[in-house]
């Protein structure tokens, strides 16, 4: 029973760590359609990761499996609970709004059934407001599939997208400024 749980544990520790990953460093990621599953999600991931990163130390570490899965986990507990916080209370103001403030649609085209979105965005808390275009398909279970095609930064707030040709979408802000972009 004990190999059970340790390998089940294991299991567990790497399937986290690879969603992590690949969330990180993948072009396309995994997106909930309901914004504020997506910081449930991060929160999730988390309180998740310390315990992960620990069990795969105390995998490693036979020997000393306790004093490296509590070093570890402490060392990477810390972090995790203030980044933890974080995504409570956004995974809570987005819930109570109803709408994610960080990514505010301003307009969509559809072009071969993948939604060509433009939002308005502020990126988090390192750089000012800008605009985004994102590829969205939708997948299963309230999932979507999206990959970043464009960003400005420190550009007006309003904005339309239309489809410039076949492959080329065109970003037009307030004051007519263009943006060509490639898809």
């Amino acid at each position: 029973m004990k190999r059970f749980i340790s390998g089940a544990a294991l299991v567990l520790s790497g399937a986290v760590l690879l969603v992590i990953a690949l969330n990180l460093y993948l072009p396309v990621k995994l997106r909930f359609a309901a914004p504020a599953l997506n910081y449930w999600a991060v929160l999730a991931l988390a309180v998740s990761l310390p315990f992960a990163v620990a069990t795969l130390l105390a995998a490693l570490l036979p020997a000393k499996r306790w004093i490296g899965f509590g070093v570890a986990w402490f060392l990477c507990a810390a972090p995790c609970s203030i980044f933890s916080l974080f995504a409570y209370y956004e995974a809570a103001s987005v819930q109570a709004q109803g709408e994610d403030g960080s990514f505010m649609l301003l307009d969509s085209v559809v072009v071969d059934s993948v939604d060509y979105r433009l939002y308005l965005s502020n990126c988090g808390a390192t750089c000012s407001w800008g605009l985004v275009v994102r590829a969205e398909r939708d997948g299963p279970l309230g999932t979507k599939v999206v990959r970043s095609i464009w960003s400005a930064y420190k550009t007006l707030n309003e904005a339309h997208l239309i489809q410039a040709a076949p492959g080329a979408l065109r970003v037009v802000e307030k004051d007519g400024t263009a943006h060509d972009l490639r898809y």
